[in-house]
């Protein structure tokens, strides 16, 4: 027989979402240097494929970060509280 998954109160998620909501905004911070020293992305014309990949990829990277920040944000975390 499972046992039943203990439940957690909102209280006690407080303590995380703090620690994530500043975690957020300077992950922010850190892909927008990334992005700034990349020149957005942009391999110069004598680039190398794997650069470009590398490129490619961080462009998906930060994608996919602003996507789970902000369903963090402003659908998790509002139905925390």
């Amino acid at each position: 027989m499972m046992d039943k998954p203990e439940e957690i109160s909102s209280a006690q998620l407080m303590g995380p979402m703090r620690v994530m909501q500043p975690e957020h905004e300077k992950a922010g911070e850190l892909m927008a240097a990334i992005r700034e020293l990349t020149n957005h992305y942009n391999p110069s014309g004598d680039a190398c494929i794997t650069h470009e990949l590398v490129l490619q990829e961080l462009r998906q990277f930060e994608e996919d970060l602003h996507e789970h920040v902000y369903l963090e944000n402003h659908l998790l975390f509002p139905n925390v509280c």
